[in-house]
């Protein structure tokens, strides 16, 4: 397995305030140097890449902030901003931290016009830099997560580092599953690094017990380990047991839309220790359970010790979502289970299909309202008279409020391309899915209907003038990623409300068929928090996959996805 920078999604939450109206604008694929959560040095840069696109008349200029705690961090650095042209682009930033340890929590992103007297755009995305006189960066693990490994089969980490400490410092990675050290780990010890800057390496492993490695938790200590100078975590996802299935391909990947009898095709890399060779097998799950009229691949003989195969499973009729696939190996004879986990997966079957969807801006992306979301599609179909092709904007399971969208021609039968468009009109709106549907000619029959998954944030408010760049974060709506994620059997899942009301906190399939009712009452302004235990609202234990959180307050939604692994 290749090895790969470690990287966390920083978009993992999104909080909103306010944006001008009568402009269209965006501004998407946000790319952080070095990536969230990241351990910094002071006066080491954070850099910023974006993708922009605005009609404001004249250009606009565009400012990130770093923000602690809901204010501006102290003792900040940042970029000023060029005067960026109408139209669509690309920009550039920098912050940093030039001293004392902060923990920068929040960017806030503006977007002025060209004389900076009218804010268009506010928006904040949450991130996680440590800044301090000492840091461990660029850490690469190498297998990357997430990888299934056997016992004793180390994960090797390398790192940078800095320090002013007198004498030195020693640096520690170790394995966390679920809060504490990881059952029955081994991992390296530490020699001591030299005052300044370096480059430093460890490993970990697990040598018994089946186990997820959920965190890393990474430690400094001076040279004598009687002092703490640094500690934080990473999230990974390192599963070890007796044997292994690593490395999975998926084509197509997941989401897709299938015809009948089209195949999706599975290749892997296997270890076993066991005498004689196994059997591996992947077949498709719909609701915890086989998915009816499957058709799957068999398996040959695989050796010991390691290597690669392949599978492939398909739909041979019966409309259905195939929402997991089930891993299995076997000893030879097939008498014995060796090895069993489900992967989350989204592919929908039936005799129509709409494949390679394609959105312009990507998601995720923050857009003011009536700034259009471009698509485009190739599809297939055997309808008599040809189909008709609409996609519609999803918040929280249902229609967004307020959303406009393009209609359909009558695409022709056999296969083709089309596109559409979707916007929303106004409101502080997140769309998190898209649905798409297909009709006969005369929308009488509904031929195939599904949803994606989608992350765009539609704000309008009264546009306000020139805010002083050195003022209070605003109050926030905002809804974090869970944590731990991925997770068994509890996740912890917080927000943030900036008025009293009623607040309905509830976790959904990713269809948006409810799971749990976790919050639903009166609550004061401020933070809070959740607890899931993997459990539905009566009680019974869930299965693997990924599923949905949804926030609603004061009249808007958050939703984001969390990974439960039993």
């Amino acid at each position: 397995m290749k090895k790969s920078r470690l990287a966390v999604s920083f978009l993992a939450a999104w909080m909103l305030m306010l944006t001008g109206t009568g402009i269209s604008d965006y501004i998407s694929n946000i790319q952080f140097s070095p990536p969230s959560p990241a351990s910094l040095a002071s006066n080491q840069n954070v850099n910023i890449t974006f993708d922009y696109m605005t009609n404001a008349t004249g250009g606009v200029r565009i400012f990130v902030r770093p923000f602690t705690a809901g204010t501006l961090t102290p003792n900040y650095a940042a970029h000023a901003s060029p005067l960026y042209p109408t139209g669509t682009g690309n920009g550039t930033g920098f912050f940093t931290i030039t001293t004392g340890n902060a923990v920068v929590d929040q960017l806030r992103f503006q977007v002025f016009n060209a004389n900076q007297t009218q804010l268009i755009m506010e928006f904040f995305v949450p991130v996680n830099y440590r800044f301090s006189s000492h840091a461990v960066t660029n850490i690469v693990v190498s297998p990357s997560s997430p990888a299934g490994l056997v016992f004793n089969q180390n994960v090797n980490v390398s790192f940078n580092y800095v320090t002013n400490s007198p004498g030195g410092v020693r640096i520690f990675v170790r394995p966390f599953t679920g809060g504490a050290l990881t059952p029955n780990y081994a991992a390296h010890g530490s020699p001591l690094y030299a005052t300044g800057t370096g480059n430093g390496t460890g490993f970990f492993t697990i040598t018994a017990g089946n186990v997820v490695v959920d965190q890393l938790r990474v430690q400094m200590y001076d040279a004598n380990q009687t002092q703490l100078l640094l500690e934080f975590f990473i999230p990974v996802n390192y599963r070890f047991a007796a044997h292994a299935i690593t490395n999975i391909q998926i084509t197509p990947p997941s989401p897709a839309s299938m015809l009948f009898n089209q195949n999706v095709n599975l290749t892997f890399d296997y270890t076993t220790s066991t005498p004689g060779g196994v059997r591996i097998f992947v077949r498709p799950f719909t609701g915890g359970a086989l998915t009816p009229n499957y058709a799957a691949h068999g398996s040959p003989l695989y050796a010991t010790g390691t290597g690669s195969g392949t599978g492939f499973f398909t739909i041979t009729a019966g409309n259905v979502a195939v929402e997991r696939l089930r891993f299995q190996m076997f000893d030879a004879n097939q008498t014995q289970l060796l090895l069993e986990f489900f992967l989350p997966v989204n592919y929908r079957f039936a005799a129509h299909a709409v494949t390679n969807i394609q959105f312009s801006p990507s998601s995720p992306a923050f857009l003011t309202s009536n700034t259009n979301i471009d698509l485009t599609f190739q599809y297939s179909t055997t309808a008599s008279g040809g189909a008709r092709i609409f996609a519609r904007p999803f918040t929280g399971g249902a229609l967004s409020p307020n959303y406009a969208a393009h209609g359909s021609p009558i695409y022709p039968v056999g296969s083709g391309n089309g596109s559409g468009f979707f916007t929303i009109t106004s409101g502080n709106l997140a769309v998190d899915q898209a649905r798409f549907q297909m009709l006969n000619a005369n929308q009488t029959q509904l031929l195939l209907e599904f949803l994606i998954p989608a992350n765009y944030q539609f704000i309008t408010t009264p546009t306000l003038g020139v805010a002083d760049h050195g003022s209070t974060g605003p109050s926030t709506f905002a809804l974090h990623q869970n944590h731990p994620n991925p997770f068994n059997p509890a996740t912890k899942i917080s927000y943030e409300i900036p008025q009293a009301g009623r607040v309905g906190l509830k976790v959904l399939t990713l269809l948006g068929q409810e799971v749990r009712t976790l919050v639903d009452e009166e609550k004061p302004a401020g933070s809070a928090a959740a607890q899931w235990d993997g459990r539905d609202n009566f009680g019974r234990r869930v299965g693997s996959g990924v599923y949905l959180y949804r926030l609603e307050a004061q009249g808007l939604v958050l939703t984001k996805k969390m990974i439960l692994i039993q």
